[in-house]
């Protein structure tokens, strides 16, 4: 840096007895407080932050505190119960045991198949009892038709056995 460039860096920066004419000076502020002096005070954010009677009856005591310690359980009792618990690996095990959806898709689709053969089956089966049916039907007509045949013929022939009577015993 040149003379000249060290010269007005200087004169740029350099205070003047103008620029500090306007400041407090130690006699000015001696009868000021000092932040020591207000260590003890309190302030008014401080004040609103004070519980007030009314919030401390919500609050719980010692004997509230004693009787919910009665009713929790003991760190012993925890672990007793830790120890009665899954473990990650307890539930990885348990994992790998259960069925995944594609094994449920499987089982699904199977059980879906063996209905419709059932069903076929059972379609097929009904088929035939009707046609079983139709068929004892039509045995159970004839044999009625036969029936009613074999009366008409035994009716006609006693009819006939009875006017050959009757004729015989007018003539």
């Amino acid at each position: 840096m040149s003379n000249d460039e060290l010269l007005r860096y200087i004169a740029e920066h350099m205070v003047t007895k103008a620029d500090i004419a306007g400041m407090a000076t130690k006699d000015d502020i001696k009868d000021m407080a000092t932040r020591d002096d207000l260590k003890n005070l309190v302030t008014k954010d401080e004040l609103k932050n004070l519980a007030t009677k009314d919030e401390l009856k919500n609050l719980a005591t010692k004997d509230d505190l004693r009787a919910l310690e009665a009713k929790m359980a003991t760190k012993d009792e925890l672990k007793a119960l830790e120890a009665k618990m899954a473990t990650k690996d307890d539930l990885r095990a348990l994992e790998a045991k259960m069925a995944t959806k594609d094994d449920l898709r499987e089982t699904e689709n199977m059980i879906l198949t063996e209905v419709d053969r059932i069903q076929e089956r059972s379609e097929e089966h009904y088929a035939e009892l009707c046609t079983r049916i139709r068929n004892l039907e039509n045995k159970v007509v004839v044999r009625s038709e036969q029936s009613t045949i074999n009366l008409l013929v035994e009716a006609v022939s006693t009819l006939k056995t009875d006017v050959e009577y009757l004729k015989a015993k007018i003539s």
